[in-house]
Parts: C-alpha cells; structure tokens; sequence
C-alpha cells in the first residue's frame, strides 16, 4: 500500500478546497461586477473581488505545494463573512441568505466535525437573527418561511454531520487495518514507514531498538502457535509499557522494532537495558503453562540523510552480534 493513501483525509480536503476556489472565486467575480454595477453594494463587491483574488491565488498554490490547515480556515472565514454581510445590507428577496445552506457541508468537509458543529450553529444564529430583524415579510407568512429555512439548514446540517462522523470513523477503521498487526496491535512495517517518513518531523536523538525474541521457535514447537501467539501479544504490551514515551512495531514473526528519542546514546541503552533485563524477569502466564523469555536487542542512533530501510540495516547488524555474542544481550 502506498503510504500517501493514508492520507485520504487531507487528499479529500485539498482536492474540495482547490475546486471550491475554482467555482466560487468564479461566481464571487460575477457577483462583485453584478454588486458593483446593478446593486450598488459597493462594500460587499469590494470584498468579493478580494475573495475571488484569494481564491485564484489559492487555487495556483494547491496545485504545487501541499494543503496548510490555515488555507481551509481562512476559505471558511471569508465565505462566512460574505455571505452574513450581504444577508445583512440586502433584503430578503435578494437571495443572499441563500448561500447559507451550502456552508455546513463546507465546514464539515474542510474542517472536520467539530469546527463543522461550531460554525454551523453560529451561521445559523447570525443569519437567523438578521433576517428575523429586517423581513418585511407577514407574520404568518414569516413563519411559514421561517420554519422551512430552518428545517432545511437543520437537515442539510445534519445530513453533513452524519455523513463527516461515518466517513471520519471509516477512514480509521481503514487506516487501522492499514497500520497495524493484526494480533498483536502494535504497529506493523508500514505504520513504522508511515511514521518515520510522514509523521515524524524532528528525527535528531533518534534511536532504534531492533529485538528478536531468543529461541522463540523453541516456545511454538513446545506449547503450538495458538500459545506462541498469545506470547507474542504478551510481549507487544510489555514493551509498549515499558517504553512509555516510544513506539513499538512488529516487523517480523517474533522481531519488534522500538522508535524513541534519548538525550544521548547511555540513555539509549540504559533503556534497552531495562527492557531487556524486564523481559528476562517476567514470567508469562498463558493458560496455566508459565513461559520466560529473553531477547537480544540491537541498538542504533540515527545519522542525518538516513533512509528508514538504512536505519534498519544498521540496527540489524547490531542484533545479529549481540546474538552471536550469546543472546540475551545489547549491542550497539
């Protein structure tokens, strides 16, 4: 799997941002000649030909250079901006308040749902307010009215939240599965990718610990695959606990690799020490048959310009002296 389909998120948002620039920078310069000429909204055609600028800029920016979360808020910001003041200086008949009702979809797609909860019910107080201040319109007719725009934006609000809920817990579940080992949680070789390429952005004091559980194979031929499996979950745990502030991958049948940062490399080790000294102390209980284990932990720093499949090798050819220096060790 390509790492960049993880990103399905960020993908779906630039390419909404980019074409919502596209339509809307278009028909914001329609309406500021329209505003400027017809109307005599001079104030309100301003301001769109300046949203219509920003949104030529923007849309040229997203086609070389990836999305900024700021660019998503500052759309959001200035198209809520417009549409309020213009509910506001025009009448009613004028339609402005119209542009209301594609808002929520907008935030939630851009901003995900919580931004999206939060604007949706304060465009819908603002817009509320205004028109309920400046309708010309009778009483009953008012109401009428009002309570169809209201149901309308409500249902188009919900429809948008419920839609950014299932789609944001699928896109979990996805990435999950996507990232990690299915039996023991810890994340798998991609997640480890994934991380190291993506996520991780300050790689200075970097270590890698890469572990091999000593004569495993001797556990799965002893006690079967079922019990060796539960170890293997065992263990995953154990070493998430221990090294609270790291992040732990499987990488092979009973290989782990462990990612964290230390001030120097005597932390480094004491730390592989210590994971190293409790996996030997620790008797594993699984279905009343007790299993003690060891393992032998190959310890590297990270040099700049390193690729991750560079950084492994180098950690790996640590592992392999400290187990031919006997198992049950740590070498770097």
């Amino acid at each position: 799997m390509d790492i960049a389909a993880l990103n399905s998120t960020k993908v779906l948002r630039w390419n909404v941002l980019r074409w919502m620039c596209f339509c809307f920078g278009s028909l914001s310069a329609i309406f500021s000649a329209f505003n400027l000429t017809v109307n005599n909204f001079y104030t309100l055609g301003y301001l769109e030909i300046c949203f219509s600028l920003y949104c030529l800029y923007t849309f040229i920016r997203l086609g070389k250079q990836p999305l900024q979360a700021w660019q998503s808020i500052v759309m959001c910001a200035l198209i809520t901006l417009i549409v309020v003041f213009g509910t506001y200086i025009a009448t009613p008949k004028n339609g402005v308040f119209i542009w209301s009702f594609a808002l929520p979809i907008l935030y939630y797609l851009l901003l995900g749902k919580y931004a999206g909860v939060i604007l949706s019910a304060s465009l819908l107080s603002l817009q509320s307010i205004i028109l309920f201040e400046k309708s010309p319109l009778l009483p009953f007719t008012t109401f009428n009215l009002s309570l169809n725009l209201s149901l309308t934006y409500i249902s188009i609000w919900a429809v948008s939240h419920i839609f950014e809920v299932s789609r944001a817990h699928s896109s979990k579940r996805l990435k999950n599965l996507a990232l990690l080992d299915p039996l023991t949680g810890a994340g798998n070789r991609l997640s480890m990718s994934h991380y190291f390429e993506v996520e991780l952005q300050d790689k200075s004091q970097l270590f890698l610990f890469l572990l091999d559980l000593d004569f495993f194979k001797q556990v799965n031929d002893k006690y079967g695959h079922d019990v060796g499996d539960k170890v293997l979950v065992e263990i995953a745990a154990l070493l998430r606990v221990t090294l609270a502030k790291g992040y732990v991958f499987r990488v092979g049948g009973e290989e782990f690799a462990l990612l964290s940062s230390f001030k120097n490399a005597d932390d480094a080790f004491a730390a592989a020490e210590k994971l190293r000294s409790i996996v030997e102390t620790t008797n594993i209980d699984i279905d009343g048959k007790v299993i003690n284990l060891t393992i032998s932990i190959g310890v590297t720093e990270y040099k700049n310009g390193q690729t991750l499949l560079e950084f492994v090798n180098s950690a790996d050819k640590e592992l392999y002296k400290a187990k031919r220096l006997g198992r049950n060790k740590v070498y770097g």
